[in-house]
């Protein structure tokens, strides 16, 4: 099984036998023997093989996933940091739901008049993109500073320290989409 969807990435990636052997330092016959099930690779080997076809790798293994996913209001998972002033609802799966296996979060927040959501900026390994649905926001992208009202968002590209202040008066509500899952 983990060798057929080994071959599948490799081809989707239109690489050849040799490519691979040469891109993950195994040879071709070796990767031969595991896109056909002949021998199962160690989890370091499953590592090199994910580098040199740049995937995840857990794309490998066979997780049972549900298709679709209805999370109800009131069902959803919610954080809300002691001394903050800001509250999230996770409006998809979180990662850590293995039956999932989400490859993005989708994450409601309700931002505190005239507060930040962090003292520090926020640095992660996703892309984000933030959807104003009520109020304002300033958005501070390393050195970049960016007001938006309702109906206004912005992309976040991965590792750029970013935070929010909301400048108003009234509690500012918003989406933030991040992929892949972080949380």
């Amino acid at each position: 099984m983990i060798g057929s969807k080994i071959r599948e990435m490799r081809k989707r990636h239109k690489m050849t036998l040799s490519e691979l052997a040469k891109r993950s330092g195994f040879t071709a016959s070796y990767i031969s023997q595991i896109e056909r099930d002949i021998i199962q690779p160690s989890l370091t080997a499953l590592k090199k093989l994910s580098v040199a076809l740049e995937s995840p790798i857990y794309s490998f293994l066979d997780f049972p996933q549900r298709r679709h996913i209805v999370t109800r209001a009131e069902d959803r998972v919610k954080l809300e940091l002691p001394d903050s002033s800001i509250a999230y609802e996770f409006v998809s799966p979180m990662v850590r739901d293995r039956e999932t296996m989400p490859k993005m979060e989708i994450v409601y927040f309700r931002l505190e008049p005239r507060s930040w959501t962090s003292e520090k900026a926020m640095i992660h390994d996703a892309d984000e993109s933030v959807y104003v649905l009520k109020g304002a926001l300033e958005i501070h992208v390393e050195e970049e500073q960016f007001f938006l009202e309702a109906g206004d968002s912005i992309y976040i590209r991965e590792n750029a320290p970013h935070r929010y202040f909301n400048p108003l008066d009234t509690v500012t509500e918003g989406l933030a989409i991040v992929s892949p899952a972080i949380y």
